[in-house]
């Protein structure tokens, strides 16, 4: 049977306020979340009693009494976080905090005759990694799996776009076999959940995420919500117009942003595989001029999302964005789109927060997700 563990929504409003914002005192958590006195003496006692919070006194000082201040406890939940790829599954165990306690990987299952991974293969290899990494915790508490896709109602991979998976009920056979809670979400969903705790939803209430690596994600918190599902998965924006002139995608579009940016289109115009950041180690004048269109491509892309989300702040996330975002060709395109007009009073400053990623910080994404599922809320 599945634990029940959850918090309930008062529990979790002040638990996730003491991971993202750190200790608290009664008096602000009451401020902050608009709680009388007595009921939020009521939530700390209970989660002291649960060992999710810990309380002590302040230290005393010369004036006024010192306060009771509450501490959220890391190791009161542990997480499995893993991250799904064509062919391999990469698993990490968090605390609550998003801290990685311990790492693993494992080879998934060839395509199978109709040229998908087979999920019951897929299933085995994500409860043996969450075997293995319970052994390095006191419990694991549920689980947490990305994949590039869309997927429904954290539960159902309707497009598994590197597993060659359709309508896929994934969370179910997971959590027959592992007893565990499960999360299932497209994995720029995850990042975009990990930053809005632990990232730039610590100053941002809106923000977007764009990652950079086999492909273009997007994702998007507004108002501090994760929006679960875009509209289109992206395509709007992958495919917005540059330059008419530029290469073509493999939609046939001149010049959009996916021609610039996506791996796969890259590498076509290329007759090669490429990475920017083999472009960047080459240097020579065809890879740099390469190099600086995607980077100017991506500036457009930085400045359209944030003006049509309205919001000052965006990530940049991914293996390749590191090389991006040192070309100087970024930074003057979007300069370029902030420029106001000579009689426009209202300036604009954009806040890029730039995020470079491994397999494991992916699979961190998924752990945390796991983690806002196991405690009730989002």
């Amino acid at each position: 049977m599945v634990p029940q563990r959850t918090l309930t929504a008062g529990q979790f409003a002040v638990t996730r306020h003491l991971l993202v914002h750190g200790p608290a005192t009664r008096q602000d958590l009451g401020d902050r979340l608009n709680l009388s006195y007595a009921s939020m003496s009521r939530l700390a006692r209970s989660l002291v009693d649960r060992g999710m919070a810990s309380e002590a006194l302040e230290p005393e000082t010369a004036i006024g009494r010192p306060r009771q201040v509450l501490t959220a406890v890391p190791e009161a939940r542990h997480v499995v976080g893993c991250k799904l790829t064509a062919d391999t599954a990469y698993g990490v165990v968090c605390d609550m905090f998003g801290n990685v306690k311990a790492t693993a990987r494992a080879a998934l299952p060839g395509p199978g005759a109709d040229g998908g991974v087979p999920v019951d293969g897929a299933v085995k290899v994500i409860a043996q990694l969450t075997g293995r990494l319970a052994r390095r915790v006191p419990a694991v508490d549920g689980i947490g799996v990305a994949l590039g896709g869309v997927v429904a109602d954290r539960v159902t991979v309707r497009e598994g776009t590197f597993l060659g998976w359709r309508d896929v009920d994934l969370a179910g056979p997971i959590t027959q076999r592992t007893g565990l809670p499960v999360i299932v979400t497209n994995d720029v969903t995850a990042l975009a959940r990990e930053q809005l705790w632990f990232g730039a939803g610590r100053s941002h209430a809106t923000f977007g995420l764009i990652t950079v690596g086999a492909g273009l994600g997007f994702g998007v918190v507004r108002d501090g919500v994760v929006v679960e599902a875009l509209i289109d998965n992206g395509h709007l924006l992958a495919h917005a117009p540059i330059d008419p002139r530029g290469p073509r995608c493999g939609l046939g579009h001149a010049g959009c942003v996916a021609a610039y940016l996506n791996r796969e289109d890259v590498s076509a115009a290329a007759h090669h595989p490429v990475t920017f950041g083999e472009l960047a180690r080459l240097g020579d004048p065809a890879s740099t001029r390469q190099l600086d269109g995607a980077a100017h491509a991506l500036g457009h892309l930085v400045a359209t999302f944030a003006g049509a989300l309205q919001t000052t702040c965006v990530v940049l996330a991914g293996e390749d964005v590191a090389a991006l975002t040192a070309s100087p060709a970024m930074h003057e395109a979007i300069a370029d789109r902030l420029r106001p007009g000579p009689a426009e009073v209202q300036r604009c400053e954009l806040d890029i927060i730039t995020t470079p990623l491994t397999f494991t910080d992916w699979a961190r994404g998924a752990a945390v997700a796991g983690i806002q599922n196991v405690l009730g809320g989002a």
